[in-house]
């Protein structure tokens, strides 16, 4: 491996005496991580500096515009697609809300494609639930492209559409904490979805990647922080408490706090934690068939605000009977049972 140029070690110094990187700089060091062409030390420092500190948003921004450009990507014509996902880092033991909330949003009319990788700080990531659920999630950007135009979703593995991230994934794993790329993943879907169901881990986490969106092309989103009186924070709206959102549209943001709607209220969130990936599974099949109770509520709050963000909901209340109407008429369950079957076709 080649010695990494002196600016490198520039930004690095920078780094460690707390002062933040030009969207040049921060281009610059994405794209020899990008291209393998950073020692692995300084990966690991790199990380580590933004484990004790929020990013700027110049920073993210000059991130996320060298990552779209080494990604690959999907090629498709809908100018609505919306994207689910959250940052993680709350070390979650909750079923993959976002994911099954994607499936019941398309089957209310929007066009999903959902970004997603394996877990890292929960017990279960989106590939990991799919693919107990039986989809594939090795597909090629042109299988993604005919499922997301023939039944409304997809399923983006992050992997294979930025190849260059496997020179930081052994890093990421060995450190085992959140990281810049938590940010920086979810906001770089390959699909070039212009709205955004975000959810993150804090208030300040959802203000600052809001206004990333915002300067980074999306033109509608709901950053979300959902609260829990026994868990704390969730990369959710919550059913058991307050929900921060962080709401851009028409070219600005705004911030509200939510209360659950009634009747999708829970007193706790015990029966949507989960030790594996098939449990997830499991639970998403048993609400996708019918199945009562919190999981239910907490896909279709979930939902409701990718409905709104896809605009096939004129506000959150819609968006909740919509929702509703997607899992009664048996229609999501439909859209998983055609997504399992056109991902496997080549």
């Amino acid at each position: 491996m080649t010695q990494a140029p002196d600016h490198v070690h520039v930004a690095l110094r920078q780094l460690a005496q707390g002062q933040p990187l030009s969207r040049t700089q921060m281009r610059d060091f994405m794209s020899r991580i990008l291209t393998g062409e950073m020692e692995p030390a300084q990966m690991a420092a790199f990380l580590t500096f933004y484990a004790q500190r929020l990013p700027t948003v110049d920073e993210l921004v000059g991130a996320i515009g060298i990552m779209r450009e080494h990604a690959t990507m999907i090629a498709h014509p809908h100018d609505k697609a919306i994207d689910t996902c959250g940052t993680g880092g709350v070390h979650s033991n909750l079923m993959n809300i976002s994911t099954a909330s994607a499936i019941v949003a398309a089957a209310a009319g929007a066009k999903v494609c959902k970004h997603g990788n394996r877990a890292v700080t929960s017990r279960s990531g989106s590939s990991d639930a799919l693919a107990a659920l039986g989809v594939n999630i090795n597909t090629t950007p042109e299988q993604e492209a005919r499922c997301l135009n023939d039944i409304g979703l997809c399923f983006a593995f992050a992997p294979r559409h930025h190849p260059g991230m496997k020179h930081v994934a052994p890093i990421r794993q060995a450190l085992g904490f959140p990281s810049i790329f938590n940010m920086v993943g979810p906001l770089v879907n390959p699909g070039a979805v212009k709205r955004q169901l975000l959810g993150v881990r804090s208030p300040e986490v959802a203000r600052l990647l809001a206004e990333v969106l915002h300067q980074s092309g999306s033109v509608r989103a709901w950053v979300i922080s959902g609260q829990d009186p026994k868990m704390g924070r969730l990369c959710e709206v919550s059913i058991t408490g307050p929900t921060h959102v962080s709401m851009l549209d028409q070219g600005h943001v705004t911030e509200f706090e939510m209360k659950p709607a009634a009747p999708y209220v829970a007193t706790d969130l015990q029966s949507l934690t989960v030790e594996s990936p098939s449990q997830s599974a499991a639970l998403i099949y048993q609400v996708l068939s019918g199945a009562s109770g919190a999981p239910r509520a907490m896909i279709i709050t979930n939902a409701a605000a990718a409905l709104w963000v896809a605009e096939v909901a004129k506000d959150y209340a819609e968006g909740l009977t919509l929702a509703t109407q997607a899992l009664d008429s048996g229609q999501a369950r439909k859209v998983l049972e055609q997504l399992i079957k056109l991902s496997h076709q080549v």
